[in-house]
């Protein structure tokens, strides 16, 4: 029998097992009795996830005597009675029939979901215990924001259909997708721009992307030009918004203005902001110049007016973080003002024509406000009030960090003068080593419990290696009561994907989470990560070349080899079993398979790391010849392809692409380093070893790829 205290993710708040086993199929097909007066599709919507929960576990059968489960909507009801949420519901199952019942519709929704994941195989029926359930969230507002990166632009509408699917599950009820974002320069020297909404008067702004990586697949290099960006070119944004409101998840958009742009001001220089001596920056915006509102204005019309409104959908957020000292304007207008009087101007300029357009929750993040002007405070609550806009805003605090350093050392000045939901980190991101963040998670819901915040929205991936990640929210923003307690969710993971193995794979787990998280305490990512994986050495400033990649790093193991050996040797005797582990599960889940390939990837990555800066070492020593080398070189390649093979077999294509091409580039290292020893050999000389300057080794194929 299943345990429905380890098997639900999201916990209930009130759980009594009977310890009696129903089985559903030996009725047949069950049969579901849905209130016509309860219309809402939300509620056929849950039918159908059990309908799709019973099918995979076994056929089903034909007959018209099948077990009842009343799905419905009673706000009355006397269990609701002290319950403010319409999300609240409870189940009750017995011997004849179950009864699943919400406040509101989202409630019954969730009624199914929960019911879903109570099911199990008792022999060859799907089989149910007899129990009562009572639960409601905690936190309003449970979600994730989707932010315009590296990835993203591949996604089809579908991937997001799917996306939506897997999150309803969990009991998330927002979703924020970026439509619009810039970054600094990275792949290919080109600026890291994103457009998601076309521009109808500005058909020329555009953000084309590529693709470049070696299938292992396939067996050839991959390279496409000139994609445009999916959501973009299908405007497909309104679709998204209606398919999630089924699930009852709410998509809103993020449009970015003065922060993270590039593209509108490098594009359109009339409205850039000035530098002093008048010529555009192309970064950030002129907010002195009634240009810029109206194009502004006219983009967000656009999407309130095709895909808010027209799909009941009244939220929006319109980013405003790290508007740094290069995108402020300093044209004669703006020069000699406050860089807060600037903000704060723009701030009341787009949120009153917003509200006008019908938007009732305006979303901005906090880190201006608070950590550069330090304003977040009555005064500010004030003029917003004054102003008219302080209902309709919501501040977004976002805050990766360790526990230890939350909001940059200033968690003590947090507040709630305003709505506000807090901002964690889920993992940092789909193109790199995975890495596992959830104490970031849990201290930001014990913040937004202790400050009654209106809930919790995290950063930021789309990527199904996060499962866990994901879960550790929906399961403290719904039911706050486990946020101290890791080790207890850790063995629920465990016990939802491995029932049949739970000790295990707690052990497994534990390990992994060692290697994953930063144990230094310094950055919201681990050390494997923001050192050794190919990304952080993808960013180059305009007047600067591409930083050194892999010589960069082995130079980060030669000036602290004591340290750095150490901690891949670590990360390695980590990985080894976790490896172990999901190569020998019987289970062919897709979960099973996205550990595996996470596992996997520490497992190599620390391998070359070790094994290449080891031969370095002893055949710069003369312990080593020229041929242990190559010998080495061969299987560290195959290793890395059994790797990127796994990638290719376990990713969705969109997210895929760059986390191969990432991939790509250690292979093609390994492959040109290869193919130098051999030329050398070939032409009787002692091959050159050094990995602190590898500028001699690596040729074309590389470059194409950085």
């Amino acid at each position: 029998m299943l345990n429905l205290e380890k098997a639900i993710i999201p916990k209930p708040k009130k759980i009594e097992a009977k310890g009696k086993t129903v089985k559903l199929t030996s009725f047949n097909r069950p049969l579901f009795e849905i209130e016509e007066k309860f219309d809402d599709v939300r509620i056929a919507e849950g039918a159908k996830i059990i309908l799709k929960k019973i099918s995979s576990l076994t056929p089903l059968s034909k007959g018209t005597d099948g077990y009842k489960i009343k799905i419905s909507v009673d706000p009355e009801n006397e269990y609701f009675r002290d319950i403010e949420s319409e999300e609240a519901y409870f189940i009750d199952v017995s011997c004849e029939r179950a009864v699943l019942f919400g406040k509101g519709a989202a409630g019954a929704f969730y009624a199914a979901v929960t019911f879903s994941q109570m099911l199990f195989l008792a022999g060859d029926d799907v089989a149910v215990e007899q129990s009562f359930i009572l639960d409601w969230p905690d936190f309003m507002r449970r979600g994730h924001f989707i932010e315009s990166r590296y990835g993203t632009e591949f996604l089809t509408t579908q991937d997001w259909y799917d996306f939506i699917d897997y999150m309803a599950l969990m009991k998330i009820n927002n979703i924020t997708v970026g439509v619009y974002g810039c970054w600094g320069i990275q792949y290919d020297s080109r600026r890291m721009e994103y457009l998601y909404i076309p521009i109808k008067d500005h058909p020329e702004i555009v953000t084309p992307k590529n693709i470049k990586y070696y299938s292992v697949k396939n067996k050839k290099w991959v390279h496409e030009d000139n994609i445009i960006p999916y959501m973009y070119e299908h405007d497909s944004l309104g679709d998204i918004i209606r398919y999630a409101k089924k699930k009852n998840i709410l998509i809103k958009p993020l449009v970015n203005s003065l922060g993270h742009n590039s593209l509108f001001p490098r594009m359109l220089p009339e409205i850039s902001a000035k530098a002093v001596d008048g010529t555009a920056k192309g970064w950030g915006f002129c907010t002195n110049n009634e240009k810029t509102y109206e194009f502004l204005f006219g983009l967000y019309d656009y999407i309130i007016d095709t895909h808010l409104l027209p799909n009941d959908t009244y939220d929006i957020h319109i980013g405003l973080d790290e508007v740094g000292e290069a995108a402020r304007c300093n044209c004669e207008k703006c020069n000699g003002k406050e860089h807060s009087e600037l903000m704060i101007a723009h701030i009341l300029k787009i949120c009153k024509h917003l509200k006008k357009k019908g938007m009732k929750h305006i979303y901005i993040y906090h880190d201006m406000l608070y950590h550069h002007f330090n304003i977040v405070n009555e005064e500010l609550r004030d003029l917003f009030k004054k102003e008219g806009i302080y209902d309709e805003v919501v501040l977004d605090w976002w805050t990766y960090e360790d526990p230890a350093h939350l909001f940059w050392d200033k968690a003590e000045g947090v507040n709630n003068l305003f709505h506000s939901v807090i901002k964690p980190d889920t993992g940092y991101y789909n193109w790199t080593l995975p890495t596992e963040n959830n104490e970031n998670i849990r201290a930001c819901a014990k913040m937004a419990k202790d400050l009654s915040f209106e809930g919790m929205e995290t950063y930021s991936s789309f990527e199904y290696c996060y499962d866990k990640n994901y879960l550790t929210l929906a399961d403290v923003a719904w039911n706050n009561d486990g946020i101290d307690d890791m080790a207890e969710f850790n063995e629920r993971y465990a016990y939802r994907n491995y029932p049949k193995n739970t000790a295990k794979a707690i052990n497994v787990f534990n390990g992994l989470f060692d290697a994953m998280r930063d144990e230094t305490g310094v950055m919201y990512m681990n050390r494997a990560c923001y050192k050794f994986d190919y990304y952080f050495y993808c960013y180059r400033k305009p007047d600067k070349s591409l930083k050194e990649f892999p010589s960069g790093a082995y130079k980060l193991i030669k000036e602290d080899e004591k340290t750095f050996v150490s901690y891949l040797e670590y990360l390695k005797q980590k990985a080894a079993p976790a490896v172990e582990f999901f190569e020998n599960s019987t289970s062919s889940s897709w979960i099973n398979q996205n550990w595996l390939l996470t596992s996997k990837q520490y497992y190599v990555l620390s391998d070359e790391y070790l094994t290449i800066y080891g031969l370095y070492k002893s055949y710069n020593a003369g312990l080593t010849d020229a041929h242990e080398v190559i010998r080495e070189l061969e299987r560290l390649i195959r290793e890395r392809e059994a790797l990127m093979l796994l990638a290719e077999n376990v990713r969705i294509p969109a997210t895929s692409y760059p986390y191969l091409r990432n991939m790509s580039v250690f292979r093609q290292f390994m492959l040109d380093l290869l193919g130098y020893f051999k030329r050398e050999i070939a032409e009787g000389r002692k091959p050159i070893f050094d990995v602190t300057d590898l500028s001699y080794v690596t040729g074309e194929a590389f470059d194409f790829l950085r």
